[in-house]
C-alpha cells in the first residue's frame, strides 16, 4: 500500500488561510515535521510521516490537498514526477511498429504527459524531481524492455516524431495561414492533404478566422503532412462532427498501415473503430496516473465500461455502464410541453430552415448532423440570441442556454458566482450545491478563478450553472466538448435526471454517439442543402432519427455482444451490407 500526498499548487493560497492543514495535523501536534513551509511559501507534506488520517484534506478551505492510499502505484514503475507533492505518472504506452494504438482514460491522469515523453519533447525524471531528467538515465532504466530501442533512438536524435496538440484553439493566436501552417510540417506537399480534409477552399485564411472544427482539421493536416516515424494525436475529434470524425479515423487507419500511430481519444465509438489495441489509464485526477498494459481495442473499451481491470485487479467504476440493443418504447400519454413553428434564418451566404415541431414534458431531444447545417443557429433562435428571418419562437417560454464556445470573462471563482446568485430567484442554489456540484465533480474547482479552469472544468461549470436555472426549455450546445468519457456519461445521467424530475424539456447539440444514446429520447436531424443552406427536421423517435443521420454519412452500427454498446461496422463488411439493405443503421431489428 503506497501513500501519496498531493498539493494542488493552483488551489493553495497560504496567505488567505490559517494553515489549517498544519494546525490540525496529528503528527505535527506530536512534534513531528509532517507539514512544513516549503521554499515557495506553500506547505510540503511528508509522505513518510503522514498517517493518512485525511484531516488536512477536510480542513483545507481550498480543497488543495489529496491524501491517497493506493495499492496500484508501484514506485519502481514511476516515470515522471512534478515536484515532491506533485502529480506522478506510472508506466508508459508502447508505440507499435505500425498500426494504431489508443489511449483511454480520465482527464488529468497523464495521457498528454505520456505523449510528450514518447515524442521526446519532455525528458522523464524517473521520479527524481529535484534534478532534470537525462536521456542516458532513461535509456538505462528501460534496458531489456520494448521501450529501450525507442528511447535509444530519441537519445541519438534518430527518431522523427510529430504531435497533434490537444488544445487546437491556441493555434488561432499564430499569425499564419492554413497553408502556411500545414507546409511547416514538411515532408509531404500541403495541397493534396488540404484537399483530402476539405480545407482547400480555406488554404489562404488566417488561423484566427477559423472555427474550432477548421482549426482541428488544420492541426491534423499539419501532422499528416509531416514525414515522421511516430505520429501522436491528442484528442483529434474535438470540435468535429460525425462526418469529419469518421473521415479522420479512416485517414489515421491508412496512416497506421505503414507508420506507428498513438491516439488519445474520448469518443469510444471512434476509438473502437480506428485503433487496433488500447492502453487504459486509471488513477486520480491531478494526483497520479497508471497506464495499464495494452488490450485488444474491443476488450479495452468493454473493460472501461465495466470498470474492472482483471489483469491488475483494479476496480475504477462502482457500476458498469449499460446500453440497450433496442430503441426506447414510444411514450404513452405524451404531454406536449411546447410547439415551435417553422423557423428560417437568412445570412448573406447561408440559409437555414427548420420545420415546425413539438417537444414533450420530461424529454431530452438530441440535435444531430454535420457542422455548418444550422444546428447552433436554430438553438440561438430559440434562445433569443438570433432573430429569425421567418417565424417567431414560442412565447412565454423560460429558457436556460449554454452556448457552444465558452470564455470566462469574470475573474471570480465558481463559489463567488454561487454567492452572487444566491439571492437570484431564477437560480436554484440548493440544486446546484446538492446535486450538480457533486454529480459533475466540481467540488475541487469551486475556489479556482473561472479563467484558470481547464476546458473540461469550464464546460462542466457552465452546464451546471445552466441546469441550476429553473426553465421550461434547456438549450445545451455541445455539452460533451473537452469532457473525458466518464464525464460525458455523468453529464448524460445528470441531464436526464434533471429534465425528467422537473418535467421540462432539453435540446442538446452533440456529436458523440454514446452520449446521445445515453441522454436522448428523440432526435432532430439537420442535413446540408447544397453548399450554402441547411435544413432541420424532427423530432423523430430514436430509431428513425439515428437511421436518418447515419444514412447521410453511410455508416452502420452493430451491438457488442457483451455490453450492447454500439460499434461501427467496417465498410462493405457482410453486416454492413445487410444493415444497409434493411435500412437499419443503428438498432437491431425488433
Amino acid at each position: 500500500m503506497a501513500r501519496i500526498a498531493i498539493l494542488l499548487n493552483d488551489r493553495c493560497h497560504p496567505k488567505e488561510c490559517q494553515w489549517e492543514c498544519q494546525a490540525y495535523c496529528p503528527p505535527v501536534r506530536m512534534g513531528q515535521e509532517c507539514i512544513v513551509e516549503g521554499p515557495n511559501g506553500k506547505p510540503v507534506i511528508s509522505e513518510t510521516l503522514c498517517i493518512g488520517c485525511g484531516i488536512c484534506v477536510h480542513k483545507c478551505p481550498f480543497d488543495a490537498i489529496k491524501i491517497l492510499n493506493t495499492p496500484e502505484a508501484n514506485e519502481a514503475e514511476i516515470v515522471h514526477r512534478y515536484g515532491y507533492n506533485g502529480f506522478r505518472l506510472y508506466r508508459l504506452p508502447t508505440p507499435p511498429r505500425n498500426g494504431v494504438t489508443g489511449i483511454l482514460g480520465p482527464n488529468g491522469t497523464g495521457k498528454s504527459t505520456a505523449l510528450r515523453i514518447l515524442a521526446g519533447l519532455e525528458v522523464p525524471n524517473l521520479g527524481n524531481w529535484e534534478t532534470p531528467g537525462r536521456w542516458e538515465a532513461v535509456v538505462e532504466r528501460y534496458r531489456g524492455t520494448q521501450l529501450y530501442e525507442h528511447f535509444q533512438r530519441i537519445a541519438r536524435g534518430e527518431l522523427r516524431t510529430v504531435v497533434k496538440p490537444q488544445y487546437v484553439d491556441r493555434l488561432a493566436e499564430l499569425d499564419t495561414t492554413v497553408e502556411g501552417l500545414v507546409a511547416e510540417g514538411g515532408g509531404r506537399p500541403a495541397g493534396p492533404i488540404l484537399e483530402q480534409l476539405g480545407l482547400h477552399a480555406r488554404r489562404g485564411r488566417k488561423l484566427g478566422e477559423l472555427s474550432g472544427g477548421e482549426l482541428q482539421l488544420t492541426a491534423i493536416a499539419r501532422a499528416l503532412a509531416t514525414d515522421a516515424d511516430l505520429y501522436l494525436f491528442d484528442e483529434p475529434s474535438s470540435y468535429l462532427d460525425i462526418v469529419h470524425r469518421l473521415e479522420i479515423a479512416r485517414h489515421l487507419r491508412r496512416l497506421g498501415e505503414t507508420k506507428s500511430v498513438l491516439v488519445v481519444e474520448h469518443d469510444l465509438a471512434l476509438l473502437d473503430y480506428l485503433a487496433d489495441q488500447a492502453h487504459l489509464v486509471y488513477g486520480e485526477e491531478a494526483a497520479f496516473g497508471v497506464i495499464a498494459h495494452p488490450l485488444p481495442v474491443r476488450s479495452a473499451v468493454n473493460t472501461y465500461l465495466n470498470g474492472y481491470l482483471r489483469d491488475e485487479n483494479v476496480r475504477f467504476r462502482t457500476e458498469p455502464v449499460r446500453f440497450v440493443a433496442h430503441p426506447p418504447r414510444a411514450a404513452t400519454g405524451r404531454r406536449t410541453r411546447l410547439n415551435f413553428p417553422r423557423l428560417v434564418k437568412q445570412f448573406p451566404e447561408f440559409r437555414v430552415a427548420v420545420t415546425s415541431g413539438e417537444l414533450d414534458h420530461g424529454e431530452t431531444v438530441g440535435i444531430v448532423g454535420p457542422n455548418a447545417t444550422g444546428k447552433t443557429t436554430f438553438v440561438r433562435m430559440l434562445a433569443g440570441a438570433e432573430t429569425p428571418t421567418e417565424g417567431t419562437p414560442p412565447e412565454g417560454v423560460t429558457v436556460s442556454y449554454k452556448p457552444q464556445y465558452l470564455k470566462a470573462t469574470q475573474a471570480a471563482s465558481l463559489r463567488e458566482r454561487m454567492g452572487a446568485l444566491a439571492s437570484d430567484p431564477t437560480f436554484d442554489l440548493k440544486l446546484f450545491e446538492r446535486e450538480l456540484v457533486p454529480g459533475l465533480q466540481l467540488e475541487g474547482v469551486l475556489d479556482v478563478a473561472l479563467p484558470d479552469l481547464s476546458g473540461g472544468e469550464l464546460q462542466r461549470a457552465a452546464c451546471a450553472l445552466a441546469l441550476a436555472r429553473p426553465a421550461t426549455l434547456y438549450l445545451l450546445d455541445e455539452p460533451s466538448a473537452y469532457l473525458d468519457a466518464d464525464e460525458r456519461m455523468a453529464m448524460a445521467k445528470i441531464l436526464r435526471r434533471q429534465v425528467e424530475r422537473q418535467a421540462c424539456t432539453a435540446l442538446v447539440v452533440d456529436h458523440d454517439v454514446y452520449f446521445l444514446d445515453l441522454a436522448c429520447d428523440r432526435l432532430m436531424v439537420f442535413r446540408p442543402e447544397g453548399d450554402s443552406a441547411g435544413e432541420g427536421v424532427g423530432p423523430f423517435p430514436m430509431r428513425e432519427g439515428m437511421n436518418r443521420l447515419l444514412h447521410q454519412v453511410q455508416v452502420t452500427f452493430r451491438r457488442d455482444a457483451e455490453t450492447l454498446r454500439p460499434r461501427i461496422n467496417r465498410e462493405d463488411s457482410a453486416l454492413d451490407r445487410e444493415q444497409r439493405a434493411s435500412g437499419e443503421y443503428y438498432y437491431e431489428p425488433v
